[in-house]
C-alpha cells in the first residue's frame, strides 16, 4: 500500500525530484507548490509574465491558468535512482489559507513519470479583488510512494495520450473539438434560455447572495416601475383633460369675443351715424339760418336804399352782397383745423 512521505522524505528530493524547490515549502506531510512566472486569464485568453517581487490580480468570478514556481521530475530512471523503484505519486489540494479567502480550486493528481511544471486553475470566488504575490504558497503536494503491487506498467510519459509531458509554463488544454460539429450531433437543453439570477442563486457562495441581492432589486425595480407608469399614465390623463377644457374655454371666449366685436362694431357705426347726422343737420341748418337772414337784410337794404338810387349805384350795391353772401358761405362751410398733438420730447 501506497505510503505517504513525511517531512525528512521529501527534504530529500529536493533539487532531485523537486527543482527549484525550497526546505521553506515542507511541512508535517506535504511540501507546498509556489506561484510560477505565468498566468493566462481566461475571459481575455492573454497570457502574462510575473516577475519576481510582482502580483498577480485576479478580479471577482475571474478564472485564471497559472504554472508553478517549481519543477517536478518523477521519471522512473530518477526515483530509481533514489531508491524508490516504484515511482512516486501526488495529490494537489489547495492551501486552507486560499480558501479561507474565498478561491476555488481543483483537486488535481502527478502521476509517476512526470516531468515538467504544474498548471492550476484557479477561480476568485470572493466578492472583492484579491493579489497573489509571485512565489506564494499556494497548494500542498501531498508525496506517496507506491508499493510493488502498485507501480504501474506505463510511467507518465511512455504513451502517447500523455500529452502534457514536459510542461514549462502555461500549456493549453489538450481536448480536442472538430471545428465543425452539425446541429444532429449535439444535445443540448431543451430550455435554451436560463434565467441568470436563478443560476446565480444556485451557484453557492458568493453568487447566491448576489442572486438574492439582485432578486431584492428586481423587486424594487418593478415597484418603480410600476409608479412610474402610472404618473405617466396620469400625467397623459390630465393632459388630454386639460386639453378638452382649453379647447372648450377657447371656443366659448372666441365665440364671445366675436359676438362682442360685432356688437362694438354696431355702436360704433350707430354712434357715428347718429353724431354725424347730427352734426350735418346742426351745420345745415346753421348755414340756411345764416344765408335766409342775409337775404332777408339784402331785401330790406334793397327796398330801402338801392331801389331808389340810379342803376348803376344798384348794380355795384347788389354786386358786393353777392360778394359778401359768398364769403359767408365759404367761411361757415369751412372744415376746422385739426388740433396739434402735444410734442413727446
Amino acid at each position: 500500500m501506497a505510503n505517504v512521505l513525511p517531512d525528512r522524505e521529501i527534504k530529500k528530493l529536493l533539487n532531485h525530484a523537486i527543482l527549484d524547490g525550497s526546505e521553506s515549502c515542507v511541512r508535517i506531510n506535504s511540501y507546498e507548490v509556489r506561484l510560477g512566472h505565468r498566468a493566462k486569464f481566461d475571459s481575455t485568453g492573454e497570457e502574462l509574465d510575473i516577475p519576481t517581487g510582482h502580483f498577480l490580480e485576479i478580479e471577482p468570478g475571474e478564472f485564471v491558468t497559472v504554472g508553478s514556481m517549481e519543477s517536478f521530475d518523477f521519471s522512473a530512471e530518477k526515483l530509481k535512482a533514489l531508491g524508490k523503484p516504484n515511482g512516486l505519486f501526488a495529490w494537489i489540494t489547495p492551501t486552507t489559507t486560499m480558501m479561507r479567502e474565498g478561491f476555488l480550486f481543483a483537486s488535481t493528481k502527478v502521476d509517476p513519470g512526470y516531468k515538467g511544471q504544474l498548471n492550476w486553475g484557479i477561480r476568485n470566488s470572493s466578492v472583492k479583488t484579491v493579489k497573489l504575490q509571485q512565489g506564494e504558497h499556494l497548494f500542498k503536494l501531498t508525496v506517496m510512494e507506491l508499493s510493488d503491487g502498485e507501480r504501474p506498467d506505463k510511467f507518465y510519459g511512455e504513451d502517447r495520450q500523455d500529452q502534457y509531458q514536459g510542461t514549462s509554463g502555461i500549456r493549453d488544454s489538450a481536448r480536442l473539438i472538430p471545428a465543425h460539429i452539425s446541429e444532429n450531433k449535439i444535445v443540448r437543453r431543451t430550455q435554451r434560455k436560463l434565467d441568470p439570477i436563478k443560476q446565480l442563486t444556485q451557484a453557492g457562495y458568493p453568487y447566491n447572495h448576489i442572486g438574492t441581492e439582485l432578486i431584492e432589486l428586481q423587486g424594487k425595480f418593478e415597484i418603480v416601475s410600476r409608479d412610474v407608469a402610472a404618473m405617466q399614465s396620469g400625467f397623459a390623463d390630465l393632459k388630454r383633460d386639460l386639453g378638452n377644457q382649453i379647447g372648450k374655454e377657447s371656443e366659448t371666449l372666441s365665440a364671445s369675443i366675436s359676438t362682442l366685436s360685432e356688437k362694438i362694431d354696431k355702436g360704433i357705426s350707430s354712434a357715428f351715424a347718429e353724431q354725424f347726422h347730427l352734426y350735418f343737420d346742426q351745420r345745415m341748418q346753421r348755414i340756411i339760418g345764416v344765408i335766409s337772414t342775409l337775404a332777408a337784410f339784402a331785401a330790406a337794404l334793397y327796398k330801402g336804399f338801392i331801389e331808389s338810387a340810379p342803376q348803376r349805384t344798384q348794380f355795384y350795391y347788389l354786386l358786393g352782397l353777392g360778394a359778401l353772401l359768398l364769403i359767408a358761405t365759404l367761411t361757415l362751410t369751412r372744415s376746422p383745423r385739426p388740433k396739434k398733438r402735444p410734442s413727446l420730447e
